[in-house]
């Protein structure tokens, strides 16, 4: 028995499930519930429920295709070589894209957007499927971040190889297989950059149990309890607030760190936002904007603390997504990837600053599952 313990039978049989479902009108709600519990908030899923709108269920063998695509690299690979097979085909295109369009250029942000999606279906696979371990947790770890290169290069290559499932290049080649961009390409996936999950590069600053780096130097409260967690996180964004303000930090508060310390407090999209806007939108009213939501971050932490300020703001943003969903499909798409973006900055927050892994965790599924009843339930504990 392994550190690495998931139950491959399972998800093979959802797979099974997927594929034997008939093209009807009546199997519409089945085909997006069964494709959420199997892949979670993913571009998988997106098109399993933009097959349920009317006029849409002809592209249903093409589902079909890209369910058997995923079932077969299981058989052939495992769970873990299926999400290393993923991985390394989105990074490869990515960097494709990278080098030849350059980093503005709407492929290149389509394929690292691929890149986040694999990156947020491994974490689902893990959290929802895996055993509760401290290597699986570390593996997670390094899904939630989307640090890719880390997880391409070194950690899921080790975890093949001590599955005895270590693959070749040949194999990691079939994930760049177009199959695998049709959910993608089917539901026309605007380019809308200020919604990027992630940043552009691969040099997140994590330590190598995945979680965003913080040197002792900088600790001024036991992060042991949830109240000196949250006086920890209250220091560190002032700190970092009057850098972003005065344009220097007092050492060790360098840019690398400023950046590991946004991330594990804000979420990876919003620092990077923060930090690495895309030229488009970049400005110093949004820098001015974003200061002010440091500010507003902190201000609210003294009155709610650190739960309840993820809680206030995750249901907000559920709010805003329910109202939006009156208005026409393309209106709604839009929001709901934003409220995407949210909840994996919340849950990337909850699992940094939750003393206890094994609450951060079910913290972290239930909002990553948008489980947002039995989430805000579980957090009056608190």
């Amino acid at each position: 028995m392994t550190d690495y313990q998931i139950d491959t039978d399972d998800i093979l049989a959802r797979h099974r499930q997927l594929s034997g479902l008939k093209a009807l009108a009546s199997s519409s709600q089945k085909l997006s519930e069964r494709s959420s519990e199997l892949y979670g908030p993913t571009t998988l899923t997106d098109f399993a429920q933009w097959l349920g709108q009317l006029g849409n269920l002809s592209a249903r063998p093409q589902f079909s295709q890209v369910v058997q695509a995923h079932q077969q690299l299981i058989i052939d690979h495992g769970v873990y070589g299926w999400l290393q097979v993923l991985l390394t085909g989105a990074v490869y295109q990515y960097q494709r894209d990278f080098n030849t369009a350059g980093r503005t250029a709407d492929t290149t942000y389509l394929s690292r957007q691929h890149v986040d999606d694999v990156c947020r279906l491994g974490t689902h696979i893990v959290l929802n499927y895996g055993a509760p371990t401290v290597g699986n947790r570390k593996l997670l770890t390094h899904f939630m971040s989307g640090n890719y290169a880390r997880l391409m290069e070194r950690v899921l290559p080790a975890v093949g190889a001590e599955l005895g499932h270590e693959l070749s290049p040949e194999a990691l080649e079939k994930g760049v297989n177009p199959v695998f961009r049709y959910p993608q390409q089917a539901t026309e996936m605007e380019v809308v950059h200020e919604l990027d999950l992630r940043p552009m590069d691969a040099d997140e600053p994590v330590q190598e149990d995945g979680f965003a780096y913080r040197p002792a130097a900088i600790e001024q409260a036991d992060v042991s309890t949830l109240d000196g967690a949250t006086q920890q996180m209250i220091y560190e964004l002032t700190i970092i607030t009057r850098a972003l303000q005065e344009g220097s930090a007092p050492d060790p508060w360098d840019d690398a760190l400023i950046r590991a310390r946004l991330e594990a407090s804000m979420g990876v999209a919003w620092a990077s936002q923060c930090l690495h806007p895309h030229p488009d939108i970049a400005s110093d009213e949004q820098r001015q904007m974003y200061i002010e939501d440091l500010v507003s971050r902190v201000e609210k932490l003294q009155v709610r603390g650190l739960i309840g300020t993820i809680s206030y703001e995750v249901f907000q943003t559920r709010e805003l997504v329910e109202k939006a969903n009156e208005d026409d499909p393309a209106i709604a798409m839009l929001y709901d990837r934003a409220m995407r973006q949210s909840i994996d900055n919340a849950a990337w927050v909850l699992f940094n600053w939750v003393p206890d892994l094994q609450t951060a965790g079910f913290l972290a599924q239930l909002l990553l599952n948008y489980h947002f009843d039995a989430f805000f339930a579980e957090i009056e504990k608190y």
